[in-house]
């Protein structure tokens, strides 16, 4: 990663990932004075805890050098999140940040972020129901658009954390602090910027395009491991193949999405994990849910569908 921030240094900032059973301060220093802009641990990857105390001086530098260390937040140990919390208030110049929604710890986490200032999230996470919930309990400053390659795109990514965005009801400043604005200020160890407060009063989704949205859940999960998407998929492309009503255009993407993906026989080779069209189902569940956002790439939709 080193290598590469080297040769393109307009484009790219890396973090170093530590394990503190190998001299966790002096890699960190190492990959500091090299170039990285912060740190990044992942207690379930080398069997670990934030409380670990072979990590204190690693905390230390980062509260001294304003650095943002990202912490692996997904599946798995929910105590990743109190200690975590813990060593925020400890090292308050220090901006930790909980990866993939920190949906591992989320109810742990989330109703406490107030306390801790220093504390954000990133949404490299493929439910768009913990990003809504994420959204509405969490000011916008503290939220990261991110990807998770080799598991999702930065195309899912962006789809997902910038239309549920629109959806809660986000201002132009606060989607560009969502989307890059933030981050550019933690790798630059600036201070963060204040947002506001999460969005309040969001109206209700439709039923017609709740009921489209989960039906689509149950199919994009089991795609998720690569498995076929059950009986889930037949009925969303019932629910979205005569769409009339205040909500026709956002059912009318669904359809072609949903057509696209019939027209998929093959898994992304990059993510050969996934099931066939695993995006495009994604994309569609998104767009179900999020009525707010329009669709301006409806027509370049049913272009490649009829195409395909």
């Amino acid at each position: 990663m080193l290598g590469l921030v080297e040769a393109h240094p307009d484009r790219l900032r890396a973090l170093c990932r530590l394990d503190p059973a190998e001299d966790p301060l002096g890699e960190a220093q190492r990959c500091l004075d090299a170039g990285a802009v912060g740190l990044k641990l992942h207690p379930r990857g080398e069997g670990f805890d934030i409380a670990d105390r072979r990590l204190d001086d690693v905390f230390a530098l980062a509260d001294e050098q304003r650095l943002p260390i990202m912490i692996h937040a997904g599946v798995g140990d929910a105590q990743i999140g109190p200690e975590t919390l813990e060593r925020a208030g400890d090292h308050p110049n220090a901006r930790f940040i909980f990866a993939h929604c920190a949906v591992g710890a989320f109810d742990l986490v989330v109703p406490r972020v107030k306390e801790f200032p220093n504390v954000f999230f990133d949404t490299s996470w493929w439910n768009p129901a913990d990003l809504w919930a994420l959204y509405r309990l969490v000011p916008p400053g503290r939220i990261l658009y991110a990807s998770d390659i080799p598991f999702a795109s930065p195309a899912e990514g962006l789809v997902l954390t910038g239309r549920i965005g629109l959806q809660a009801g986000l201002s132009p400043e606060q989607m560009r602090g969502v989307m890059g604005g933030q981050l550019e200020r933690l790798v630059a160890h600036e201070e963060p910027l204040d947002l506001g407060p999460a969005p309040d009063g969001a109206e209700p989704l439709a039923p017609e395009l709740e009921r489209l949205y989960v039906t689509l859940l149950t199919a994009v999960e089991p795609m998720l491991r690569g498995e076929d998407p059950g009986q889930g998929l037949e009925l969303a492309r019932a629910a979205s193949d005569a769409p009339r009503g205040p909500h026709a255009d956002v059912m009318e993407c669904v359809a072609a999405l949903l057509e696209l993906n019939d027209r998929t026989e093959e898994p992304d080779p990059m993510r050969s994990q996934r099931a066939p069209g695993f995006d495009l189902v994604l994309a569609a569940a998104v767009a179900a849910r999020t009525p707010r956002a329009s669709s301006p790439s409806l027509d370049d939709i049913r272009a490649l569908s009829a195409s395909a």
